[in-house]
């Protein structure tokens, strides 16, 4: 008996370094790296904002901040994969994540597209700017998914003091719920975690940064409430102006700009009537989906970018500035990046969520942001 226990304390060694070894390269392949780069124009070396930057292969990636700096993790097991970075404007361009990798300087040159991409679009009539507004509404059911999904956005909000030069930044990453783009189109969101640099200086105001702010306001492509330009009902209302086309990822966009002469809480849908409303939308001339709107105001201003991933646009990056109303004279800078998007086992969110609670609630968890978003 003693003499089989042995032999089976013997073959137990091996088997425990098998797994040891087999744990041990599973680890090894779970290795990540993070690509901090700088996104400039060729030729003027001018730093471009809200560069699309995705993985070719996978709905994954990231957006450039106003700036043109970026931040992407990703694992050992994509070095081979490409990335691609996309902006109006500009022609696209492709890279091998090693190559990235193992480039030293910081900058990334994309080349401005200075084709006339007029003289290909070949119509019939004169482009009729309020003809495609119309047709980008009305194919917005089969654009954009109809039904629920999450996604993940990563919000940095900067609270910068006027006076006194003050900055306090707060960033949260957001975890959502959307009933999809249909006739409700309700999204929830919950905060899972929080990290903030600088003294918050609006503390003593009780501001509520409310960090999915923006999404709410900005992401209004079949919106029930039918907001400014996408209500046709008021388009007559509005002066167009077609200003060109030129490249978005592979599409061929149709970019239109739009002022409200006369704004009013109807057609607008906001409590303040602002002095200015004007903005610009960008519409693919294949299916005539909306991949970029801005709206500007004397009292704030919001951009969205969407981006195709499988079949339908999502949004994937979303900005805002806003000027809180209490005594302090400050901005407010939101900027949310999508991290990933979910149409598979879509978790509700309870009626009950954190999005409109105190934020100071919310744990700081340094383990999360030092393997996630690491301070450069």
């Amino acid at each position: 008996m003693i003499k089989s226990k042995e032999r089976k304390g013997g073959h137990q060694l091996p088997i425990i370094l098998l797994l040891l070894l087999f744990i041990s390269s599973g680890m090894k392949a779970q290795e990540y790296y993070f690509i901090n780069k700088k996104i400039v124009e060729q030729g003027s070396n001018t730093p471009i904002p809200f560069v699309n930057i995705m993985l070719v292969d996978r709905a994954e990636g990231t957006a450039a901040d106003v700036n043109g700096n970026f931040q992407l993790k990703v694992t050992g097991a994509m070095k081979n994969e490409k990335l691609r970075f996309s902006c109006i404007g500009y022609i696209p361009l492709t890279i091998r994540v090693d190559s990235l990798l193992l480039q030293e300087s910081n900058i990334i040159e994309i080349a401005p597209d200075i084709s006339l991409l007029d003289e290909v679009i070949i119509r019939q009539a004169p482009i009729d700017p309020a003809e495609i507004i119309r047709m980008s509404i009305e194919e917005v059911k089969n654009n954009y998914d109809n039904k629920p999904f999450n996604m993940e956005f990563l919000s940095t909000i900067l609270a910068t003091q006027y006076l006194d030069s003050n900055t306090f930044e707060l960033e949260t990453v957001l975890f959502g719920y959307s009933e999809g783009y249909g006739n409700q189109q309700l999204k929830k969101f919950d905060i899972k975690e929080r990290r903030s640099t600088g003294a918050d200086f609006l503390q003593a105001h009780a501001y509520n940064y409310w960090p999915s702010f923006e999404v709410h306001n900005v992401d209004q492509i079949g919106s029930p409430n039918k907001q400014g330009i996408f209500n046709p009902k008021h388009l007559d209302k509005f002066q167009l102006k077609y200003v060109g086309a030129s490249i978005f990822d592979t599409d061929t966009v149709y970019t239109i700009e739009y002022i409200l002469s006369k704004p009013t809480k109807e057609i607008t849908g906001f409590g303040i009537v602002p002095k200015l409303y004007q903005g610009s939308i960008s519409i693919t001339t294949n299916n005539y989906a909306i991949v970029q709107h801005e709206v500007k105001t004397d009292r704030f201003s919001y951009s969205i970018l969407y981006k195709k991933i499988n079949d339908y646009y999502y949004p994937y990056f979303i900005s805002g500035d806003r000027a809180p109303n209490i005594p302090v004279m400050c901005k407010i800078k939101n900027t949310l990046t999508l991290q990933r998007i979910v149409t598979k086992d879509v978790q509700v969110i309870s009626n009950k969520t954190n999005e409109f609670q105190d934020l100071t609630q919310i744990p700081f968890n340094a383990q999360y942001w030092n393997s996630h978003y690491p301070k450069n």
